[in-house]
């Protein structure tokens, strides 16, 4: 499992990666990062692209602990957006890199560049669509806390995420149990990462994930970036075509999402799976990014693109999309 370690923390250009704790997925990894990083009656500000597992901890601390929370836009300007909600009592920012529903990127370099022009404020980051999906250095773009899941983009088997701690505050236990030492003392170890790793941890996900990462090096996130952006934008050209057929965002990152005028999102993607194409349809665990798109009724269908599809599986996708829609669907 260290191996593994080693292995996100030269992906993510980190040069500690004893500071990298597994948890059982990524929701996991932002629950810990945020309940143990989030003080009482902090003021707190999020995208508003926004999973879940961001707003329902968030939402949790602001019920128990009087935490108050800001939202800043992500079309614009992100850093004047970002400024327009800081406050001087403002403790942490939590931000996706990636919005699950419309694909658009949030750049780590803007949020960085926040984080480091007020001192004393911490930066979380949600890379769970980013990952394996573009360049994310540490080194030149820091962040305190940055989780991720080991699927997704790292193609590892379900079961396993992280939490990557770049700085050394001592933060209090999540859970506690069983740790890798220390067994002795009536409490956790005080460092990491056997501070957050209570229990036996997921091994057959955790080393499914050191073999992703080696293969998405053989790859290379340069041609990994440039087949994903190629492919996002074939993809983008075909559902325009397409008669009723609307993208929410156009983006590079292999997430589209779409609606078809007042058609539930689940039809449509019922419709594919019968075809044998699987994508994701619904809210897909984040209404305020459909509040914001004006989707809640119908939902969207999310297409999830992978360095190993092909142009002809795009242009597949496309048609049978066409035949679904002229058939009544």
């Amino acid at each position: 499992m260290y191996r593994t370690r080693e292995e996100v923390a030269s992906l993510l250009s980190f040069p500690k990666p004893e500071n990298i704790v597994f948890t059982e997925n990524a929701t996991y990894a932002l629950n810990l990062a945020i309940k143990t990083t989030v003080p009482h009656g902090a003021h707190v500000i999020v995208s508003d692209m926004e999973h879940n597992s961001v707003m329902r901890p968030l939402e949790k601390l602001r019920r128990t602990d009087g935490v108050r929370i800001s939202v800043f836009r992500t079309d614009g300007n992100l850093a004047e957006n970002m400024e327009s909600v800081l406050r001087d009592d403002t403790s942490v920012i939590v931000s996706t890199l990636c919005g699950n529903v419309s694909g658009e990127r949030v750049p780590l370099d803007v949020l960085s560049e926040i984080r480091g022009r007020h001192p004393g404020i911490r930066l979380i980051v949600d890379a769970s669509q980013a990952i394996g999906h573009e360049e994310i250095n540490l080194r030149k773009t820091p962040c305190d806390i940055l989780c991720a899941p080991g699927h997704k983009g790292l193609f590892g088997i379900q079961g396993c995420g992280f939490a990557v701690f770049c700085d050394e505050k001592v933060r209090d236990s999540f859970i506690e149990g069983g740790s890798g030492s220390d067994s002795e003392s009536p409490e956790m170890p005080d460092y990491l990462p056997d501070r957050y790793e209570a229990g036996t941890l997921p091994t057959p996900a955790i080393v499914t994930l050191g073999s992703g990462i080696r293969y998405l090096k053989k790859i290379g996130m340069k041609e990994i970036r440039e087949r994903l952006s190629s492919y996002s934008e074939r993809l983008y050209d075909r559902l325009t075509s397409i008669a009723g057929i609307r993208p929410l965002a156009r983006s590079d990152s292999g997430v589209i999402s779409f609606t078809y005028g007042d058609c539930p999102s689940s039809k449509i993607a019922d419709a594919l799976d019968r075809r044998g194409i699987c994508t994701r349809s619904g809210l897909h665990c984040a209404p305020a990014a459909h509040r914001k798109f004006g989707t809640t009724e119908t939902g969207a269908v999310r297409a999830s693109l992978s360095v190993m599809n092909t142009e002809r599986e795009i242009d597949g996708f496309a048609d049978a999309l066409c035949d679904i829609i002229a058939g009544g669907i």
